[in-house]
């Protein structure tokens, strides 16, 4: 018998990669840390700049235009062979993280 999912305490595999990309990441923007670590699970170690990027243009294209959001008119939101190489190269720090949680937990998996 299924229990209501109040009552369901255990964390999947899917909460496991969103908190380490949360934590690990330093970012705090909910949706982008779920399309990160969806990145994580069907690229693993093969994430790219490309990918980032795309997960970050995905995210942004529905944020609201605030004071603080650029949101739908953020200039960078354009594919990625379409930016700058100094813009390509913004967020290669995730795409490393990323590429270290995916390594991480498939030793996790394998020991």
């Amino acid at each position: 018998m299924l229990m209501p999912p109040s009552e369901v305490s255990m964390e999947t595999y899917i909460d496991k990669v969103v908190d380490a990309v949360a934590k690990r990441s330093g970012i705090y923007n909910k949706q982008l840390i779920r399309y990160y670590a969806l990145l994580v699970l069907v690229k693993g170690e093969k994430v790219t700049a490309a990918d980032v990027h795309d997960g970050w243009a995905m995210s942004m294209n529905y944020r609201e235009k605030n004071d603080h959001c650029w949101g739908h008119d953020h200039y960078s939101l354009v594919p990625f062979d379409e930016l700058s190489e100094e813009t390509q190269h913004k967020d290669d720090k995730f795409v490393k993280e990323l590429q270290a949680i995916a390594r991480d937990l498939m030793k996790a998996t394998e020991g």
